[in-house]
């Protein structure tokens, strides 16, 4: 092992140690003071107390423990799940995404607190109508976003790693005035598919329930719907495709799409892309270091470099060969302009 390569893993070891202490330990901290607080003070609130508000102030009510549940589900739940998916996928791609993940897992857990913490003490002692909770929210808000900053400003500053460029598994050969295309398409893999399949089955039958049972705002709901079942379809498959002319990659239905002439191309080549750790998450993305792309999957991706803009890339099996294609294609047309020159 080098110097360089031994002091790029201490980096790591400290970087992943730190965001260990900012997205776990810090909420378990925090959720923890502030759920002794809220069991101590559970007996003096008569029941039920007031656990939502409207426009017209609180229109739901629930027993009082409702927060101390509340208060573990986000401060603490929502702050483990991010976590532990950061430190399983992200993986050797530590970097601003990462970064991030931690600084909200730690945010949320001040959020939580305030939240739970403020809704409770602006009803000890009240015999009337429940105050307005606004000024609660503001301080909750203002604590993810203080605790956040803190938590991001802390964790050590990584670039994540690039992926690996990947060479051709066979040689691509173009004659002169032979017109080859590749052409393939890429989709969610299955099991995204079936969760966010479940996901709309939930908002479907969530969206009837309102509209048979009369309920006031049903027709919003019924809306979202719409919009996630049309986002859903327009970006779960792309068709992929390079040619003399350039590269394209738009989605099944038309639109979004993205095309790049082939006189915008610099340069062209097939990596290795983390999802997660490059980009934070999957779909038509932008990464932490301003490269854009459609990514869908773990693995290679053709990535294409554009003059005075940064790079796009799509993941999708054959990425070697496309990127091989094109970046003939690239160089065929840069070569008369240096003649030219």
């Amino acid at each position: 092992m080098t110097d360089g390569s031994a002091s790029d893993s201490a980096r790591l070891r400290r970087a992943r140690l730190v965001f260990v202490l900012v997205a776990l330990v810090v909420p378990l901290l925090v959720t923890g003071v502030a759920a002794s607080v809220i069991v101590t003070w559970l007996p003096s609130f008569p029941e039920p107390v007031a656990t939502h508000w409207g426009i017209d102030g609180a229109d739901g009510f629930g027993p009082a423990a409702t927060y101390l549940w509340l208060l573990i589900g986000v401060g603490l739940g929502v702050p483990v799940l991010m976590s532990v998916t950061t430190l399983v996928a992200v993986g050797a791609h530590w970097g601003g995404a990462a970064r991030l993940m931690g600084a909200m897992s730690a945010g949320m857990a001040a959020f939580a607190a305030v939240m739970s913490l403020g809704s409770l003490i602006i009803q000890r002692d009240q015999t009337a109508e429940p105050p307005g909770v606004g000024g609660v929210l503001a301080l909750s808000f203002a604590a993810l976003l203080g605790i956040g900053a803190l938590a991001w400003l802390v964790q050590p500053r990584i670039r994540a790693e690039e992926g690996r460029t990947l060479a051709p598994r066979r040689a691509v050969h173009v004659e002169q005035g032979e017109r080859v295309v590749w052409l393939a398409t890429v989709t969610m893999p299955r099991g995204a598919l079936v969760f966010l399949g479940v996901v709309m089955l939930g908002l479907v039958a969530l969206a009837v329930y309102m509209l048979t049972a009369g309920v006031t705002g049903a027709w919003i709901v019924v809306g979202v719907v719409a919009v996630v079942a049309a986002a859903l379809a327009a970006t779960m498959s792309y068709r992929v495709g390079v040619t003399p002319e350039g590269f394209s990659a738009r989605a099944l239905l038309g639109r979004p799409r993205m095309e790049i002439p082939v006189a915008d191309i610099t340069a062209v080549r097939a990596v290795d892309v983390s999802p997660f750790g490059e980009f934070g998450g999957w779909g038509w993305r932008i990464a932490v270091d301003g490269r854009t792309g459609i990514v869908m999957r773990r693995g290679p991706a053709i990535e294409v470099t554009r003059r005075d803009r940064r790079p796009f890339l799509v993941t999708i099996d054959g990425a070697e060969e496309a990127a091989a294609l094109l970046q003939t294609y690239v160089d065929a047309h840069q070569e008369p302009r240096e003649a030219r020159s």
